[in-house]
Formats: structure tokens, sequence, C-alpha cells
């Protein structure tokens, strides 16, 4: 995709001038379809060219309906992008295609937060690891249970409190683990994704 061309849409998203993000992204859809029909070179180029295409298309469709997560998604790909690496691309193409699915488990998620019933053997409420934080030190209490008991949260601020510990406390990758093993529903809230954002933002410096 042109550079003049690829930035014009990211422009038309921030703006949020979706509909003409779609127009734009249709032109050049076609426009490389065609190239792809006139010659054989460079046509991985374009097939990549096209991943990009496709992803500004969805996130701008997405976002005529739900802003909010279209953006942040936005917002996670201008982190995780790297030059000549279409990983992200795919990425964002898939927990778009996933939306509706996370969105629901979402909402499980914060259902099961409400009226929540938790068979205390399987694990320690975070309520009490509270206590025991009081006591011994978050470090300490960490420790204690990492490796014998699992941690129950009834509440994502709590859970969001707990990471930003872990991260302070120098367990960094624990952190990372803890959010990827969480579900991407996750990276559709966007206190979870600008603390995700500010770890790998870290991990660069």
């Amino acid at each position: 995709m042109a550079y003049y061309w690829k930035n014009k849409i990211k422009e038309h998203f921030i703006k949020r001038r979706y509909l003409e993000v779609l127009k734009d992204c249709s032109y050049l859809y076609a426009k490389i379809i065609a190239e792809l029909d006139s010659e054989m070179v460079k046509q991985q180029s374009k097939l990549n060219e096209m991943k990009t295409i496709e992803m500004f298309s969805m996130l701008a469709d997405m976002a005529l309906e739900h802003e909010e997560e279209a953006r942040a998604l936005f917002e996670y790909y201008q982190v995780t992008k790297t030059k000549n690496n279409w990983q992200a691309e795919e990425s964002i193409i898939e927990m778009i295609g996933n939306f509706d699915k996370n969105l629901c488990e979402l909402s499980m998620v914060i259902q099961s937060i409400q009226d929540i019933d938790i068979d205390k053997n399987d694990g320690i409420l975070y309520k009490d690891f509270k206590e025991l934080e009081k006591d011994i030190g978050f470090k300490e209490a960490f420790e204690d249970l990492m490796f014998s008991s699992k941690i129950i949260f009834t509440n994502k601020n709590d859970f969001l409190y707990f990471v930003k510990n872990l991260v302070k406390f120098g367990y960094e990758d624990i952190a990372m683990n803890y959010f990827e093993n969480s579900g991407s529903f996750l990276f559709f809230d966007r206190d979870f994704l600008n603390f995700y954002k500010e770890i790998l933002q870290n991990r660069k410096h």
C-alpha cells in the first residue's frame, strides 16, 4: 500500500471518519486486485497490503457500532506492529472476527463477578490474600502462594490492581501471563488494554 494512502486511512480513523476509511479501503482493494491480475511481481507484498486494508475496513466497520472497542484495538495495533511484520494485522483481524464471542464472554465474566458463588477449596479469595499482604507484604504473600494456591478474583479492579503490583515488585513476566491467559476479551476493556500497552512499552526500553 502506498505510504500516502496508508497514512490517509490512519488519519481518517483517528479523526473518526469511519465511512471515509471504508471508502478508501474499497478503492485500494479494487486497485490491488487489478494490479495482481496484470503483474506477477511483488505478489506477496500486494497480499500483505490487502491484509492491512482488510484490518482497517474491519476496524472502521466495527467502530460504527462499537467505537470505544474499535479504537482500543487500533491503539493495541499501534503498539504491537513492527515494520515488515504482518502478525499484528492478523491478530487484530482475528480479534475482530471473534468480537461477538468476546462480548459474550466478557458479559459472562461481569455477571459472574456480580453473582459469584465460589468454592473456597479451589483457591484463596483475593480479599484473604489482601489480609495476608497486610501482614507480610505483597512480595512475600505472593511467593508463599504462587505454587500452592490460585488467587480468586471477584472484581475487575482487584485483578488490575494485583497485576500492577506484580509489575511493581518485579514479576513482569508473570503479569503478562495473567493477561494472556485470561482470554482475549480483556483487550476490549480500556483499563486492561492501557496497562498491557504500558508493559509492552517498558519492555522496549
